[in-house]
């Protein structure tokens, strides 16, 4: 017997086009044993107004991809050890520019092993995509890989103390790289079962091409909250404090938390906050500070269709690592999507999804847009 995936909100517009049309299409096979292995394929249709996110001619195009894919699972959540591997691999086809094809692969693995008292956590994401990318201000190729490691250790019933090191690295094949390696500690404490805050320190190095190496901390209050069962809150929120090698300090805030409301057994509301920085691969020794915020309205009928609309605002501020470059360059994205899926059968789905986006850029190296995505496709899965 099959179950749709939940799925979550993807907000993040560097991250690959046609997530939002992915969103409650895969399936996975009801757990049997300790372990579970689901098969997937999908095919998509998609019209974009804006292919190249162009200001001044703008140029609409449509695209077929095929997605095949695969999740392993091993070990449920009480099992001592916990592994996950997710793979996906997306083939492009471009009507008019056929020059814009790619093949944009996915991979995602976790490991979680538990002992008495201590817990490691392993979490890792490759990228290797060509898609829109709002700081180039239109298609780029770009890599990325992302290795998270924590380990923590319950020092009592009520209080954890833990260590994390991170690795986040970015290539483009003509653009601006950077690596960022994180490394910190962290404490919680539960007030009550379903009341857990904490603090968390980490120190920061960041590479990037054509710069010196510069460092940073990030602290930041973390917290995990569960209200009726109803309500929850997850996530670290805080600032970074960023020293240029060749400029003045720079604080910026950071972090991200996620919230969920259950109206209903079939009706949730989910929310989304953050704020991050990201050195610009288009623009020279200069950085752009995001801070956003989406909302998102789910709801089942029956058993077989859901449907959704989500809202989202993000502001890029920039500025540049040696403050001695004004630059008032500013990004304001707004967006809102709404999609529906239909679950044929146990093993076949339908969705359908539309989504506008404006841009409104100004400053030195700006390029606003206006772009409408229109996507229909369907998913198999066994």
């Amino acid at each position: 017997m099959a179950i749709p995936a939940s799925g979550e909100p993807i907000l993040d517009p560097n991250e690959r086009d046609d997530a939002t049309l992915e969103e409650f299409l895969q399936y996975q096979i009801r757990q049997q044993k300790n372990w579970k292995l689901s098969l997937f394929a999908s095919a998509n249709w998609r019209y974009d107004s804006n292919v190249m996110l162009s200001d001044i001619r703008p140029e609409s195009d449509t695209m077929w991809t095929v997605r095949p894919g695969f999740q392993y699972i091993y070990g449920d959540n009480d099992a001592a050890l916990q592994f996950s591997l997710d793979g996906t691999v997306d083939f492009n086809y471009f009507d008019k520019f056929a020059d814009q094809n790619s093949i944009n692969k996915f991979l995602t693995t976790s490991l979680t092993y538990r002992l008495q008292k201590t817990t490691l956590k392993f979490n890792g994401n490759f990228s290797d995509v060509t898609g829109g990318n709002l700081d180039v201000g239109g298609q780029a190729q770009r890599m990325q890989f992302r290795p998270d490691l924590q380990l923590t250790y319950a020092f009592s019933e009520k209080t954890r103390f833990g260590l994390s090191a991170q690795m986040q690295t970015t290539n483009y094949t003509s653009l601006i790289s950077s690596v960022t390696y994180r490394y910190g500690t962290f404490a919680d404490y539960a007030f009550s079962p379903h009341l857990r805050l904490g603090v968390q320190v980490n120190q920061m190095i960041q590479e990037i091409s054509g710069l010196e190496t510069q460092t940073g901390q990030d602290y930041l209050f973390r917290m995990n909250i569960e209200l009726m069962k109803k309500f929850f809150a997850t996530g670290a929120m805080g600032v970074s404090t960023l020293h240029p090698t060749n400029g003045p300090d720079i604080i910026l805030p950071s972090g991200n938390v996620s919230l969920r409301y259950a109206l209903s057994p079939k009706t949730s509301l989910n929310a989304s906050i953050y704020a991050r920085s990201q050195n610009s691969p288009s623009l020279a020794g200069q950085y752009f500070q995001s801070n956003g915020v989406m909302f998102g309205l789910q709801q089942q009928i029956g058993t077989k269709l859901n449907f959704g609309t989500d809202v989202g605002y993000d502001h890029s501020t920039y500025g540049t690592y040696s403050g001695s470059l004004a630059n008032e360059r500013q990004d304001e994205l707004y967006f809102v999507r709404t999609w529906l899926k239909y679950a044929l059968n146990p093993y076949l789905a339908f969705d359908l999804s539309y989504q506008h986006t404006v841009n409104a850029s100004s400053g030195a190296g700006s390029r606003g847009f206006t772009r409408d995505l229109f996507g229909i496709g369907i998913t198999s899965s066994w």
